[in-house]
């Protein structure tokens, strides 16, 4: 909607008992008298998040003769593409960054940019570690898996306007065990390229897995675990070997398998996502076409590192894909792919957990039409070209019914939003952490009826923690909440119930309603801390209830932005502070985090 539209009555009515009904006159900001006393409720202490087995260093808290960029969100800019909007620039030689591990560790991972060539191509730069003092083979940098360009899809490799996705990963296992307190210095080496570092993550991978009693080895039907030659027909042998319900093992090794692997009534096992990989231009596991899904299938334990550099979203070019039923995907690393798992029904029953996936050119999860009783847990996705984890209940193929996105931890969603639910009902977003997502057109977490879904009904939002998600809609010319509600191409009844949400630093409102309209949203301990404009900016006719919501360092002219009047009616129950106030006029421009405590 326009900042222009024409200033109406807009309705608050009070839901605690013998509350007063207050009025507020929507032209230009008012303050209102203060609501009536009410209870007080207790502050929302969202998700955590996954349980991540790594720690995290930020660059820009480390020792560096470097120069550190940001905070930004000013899009097409290193840093606000960088988690914490910040990161370390090395622009040349003897350019360091020395991180100081706060884990015993063997393994190092390092997210980096470097720029893009005058035509696109790919190249590979060095940068080089020392551990502890001592002196490693350097490690590979490369642009082949960043920047994209243009402002809609689909975006080209070729170099223009509109640059994105500046990121990729990097990542190495040692050879030996390091204590907490060791250093690990990356410097650009004579002849080496500026490099800008945002984090290094640093984890103790266990002992590689055993072979499970009564497998079929991938490798006893000729794979090789060089990468050097084709293993597809081997992997193929492997699983006729296992028969219905059989196990096959893919030992510590990289195994190149260029395209899909079908798999039904089978569990495919690894030595652990650091030891087996499977690689090569697109790989993936596919389960068969609904409506005939395969069933019983179990992935664990590997990796899947593709070599995708495009988005074409009618190649099927994904780690996961097809359909799957009653069936499990668990500790898989996903990396280079289009998207980490984009699975089309009707199907029931398939479970994604503890899965790390990063650096795709578009989704990392996507639950696409007609998907019951599913769910992803416990994972870690970032670096996606778009929605980090979706459920589309794309009309065609029916609702998305029952399915759950929990405890996971959700990041640097480049395009679109961490979590997204489109359609369906009686879905739930619980437990999780989205953190720097939204960089354009996107959120945190998504409700909506967009792209062809079927009808928003019942959906559960319950103790999620949202940091730093929306951004500037170029668009709109206004920006994205970091939960956000849009009924485009239906009117949304709901109820949506969001519960212990803890919104904190969102570049621009916290809370947004737009497009179409959108009724029965209920609000309940809700905390907001920070916002650049709105605490709540309500775009659209529709109804909310709000019951200890509370907002504090709320940096636009009012608490609320409306230009909706009676047409947007907000019953208030008890315990609400820092929402009263509505403002009707030009777009602000935003205060951008950080915000004092």
């Amino acid at each position: 909607m326009s900042s222009a539209a024409t200033p109406r009555t807009r309705v608050r009515r009070a839901l605690a008992s013998g509350g007063a009904c207050v009025l507020l006159a929507c032209a230009g900001l008012l303050t209102p008298a203060a609501p009536p006393a009410a209870a007080a409720t207790a502050a929302a202490t969202g998700g955590s998040g996954a349980n991540l087995p790594y720690a995290e260093v930020q660059a820009e808290n480390s020792a560096t003769n470097g120069t550190v960029i940001g905070p930004s969100y000013t899009q097409g800019q290193l840093a606000d593409e960088a988690s914490y909007r910040k990161a370390v620039t090395l622009s040349g030689s003897g350019k360091y960054v020395t991180f100081t591990t706060p884990v015993a560790t063997n393994s190092l991972d390092l997210r980096y940019s470097i720029s893009d060539t005058s035509d696109g191509s790919v190249r590979t730069v060095p940068l080089s570690l020392s551990v502890g003092g001592v002196q490693q083979p350097d490690l590979t940098l490369t642009n082949a898996y960043s920047w994209y360009y243009g402002a809609l899809l689909p975006f080209t490799n070729t170099p223009g306007a509109h640059p994105h996705h500046f990121y990729d990963e990097a990542h190495r296992l040692l050879p030996q065990t390091y204590p907490a307190g060791t250093t690990f210095t990356l410097q650009v080496p004579s002849g080496g390229a500026a490099t800008t570092i945002d984090f290094a993550d640093f984890e103790n991978v266990g002992p590689a897995l055993g072979q499970p009693s009564g497998s079929v080895s991938v490798t006893s039907k000729g794979a090789d675990a060089t990468g050097a030659a084709d293993s597809t027909a081997a992997f193929n042998a492997a699983i006729a070997a296992a028969g219905s319900g059989g196990t096959v093992w893919i030992p510590p090794g990289t195994f190149k398998v260029p395209g899909h692997i079908i798999v039904n009534n089978v569990t495919v096992a690894g030595a652990g996502m650091w030891y087996s990989t499977v690689t090569g231009a697109a790989p993936g596991f596919y389960g068969n076409a609904a409506p005939a899904p395969s069933t019983h299938v179990h992935l664990q334990d590997f990796a899947i590192f593709g070599d995708v550099q495009e988005r074409d979203d009618s190649a099927q070019v994904n780690g996961i894909g097809g359909a799957l039923s009653d069936s499990t995907v668990s500790r898989l690393w996903i990396e280079h792919m289009k998207v980490g798992a984009w699975v089309d029904g009707p199907f029931d029953n398939l479970t994604f957990s503890g899965m790390r996936i990063r650096d795709t050119t578009a989704d990392g999860v996507n639950f696409h039409g007609g998907i019951t009783n599913s769910k992803v847990t416990g994972s870690d996705i970032r670096n996606t070209g778009d929605d980090g984890i979706a459920a589309w209940a794309h009309s065609p193929l029916g609702a998305d019914v029952n399915d759950t996105f929990s405890n996971n931890t959700v990041q640097l969603q480049m395009l679109a939003n961490g979590i997204a639910i489109y359609g369906g009902h009686d879905n739930t977003v619980s437990g999780n952490l989205v953190q720097d997502s939204g960089i354009t057109q996107g959120g945190g977490i998504h409700v909506s009826q967009r792209y062809s879904s079927t009808p928003v009904g019942t959906t559960t939002i319950t103790g999620n923690t949202l940091i730093r998600d929306g951004d500037l809609d170029p668009n709109w010319g206004f920006g994205v909440g970091a939960l956000w509600f849009d009924g485009s191409e239906g009117a949304i009844i709901g109820p949506i119930n969001v519960t212990d949400a803890l919104i904190e630093q969102s570049p621009y409102e916290a809370i947004q309603w737009v497009e179409g309209t959108i009724s029965n949203v209920n609000l309940s301990n809700v905390t907001i801390a920070g916002t650049g404009t709105f605490a709540l900016q309500e775009q659209t006719p529709g109804s909310a209830t709000f019951t200890g919501v509370t907002a504090t360092g709320v940096n636009g002219p009012a608490p609320v932005y409306s230009c909706e009047g009676s047409s947007f009616t907000v019953v208030e129950g008890i315990g609400n502070s820092g929402i009263s106030g509505t403002y009707c006029g030009a777009y602000p421009a935003p205060v951008y985090p950080p915000y004092p405590a």
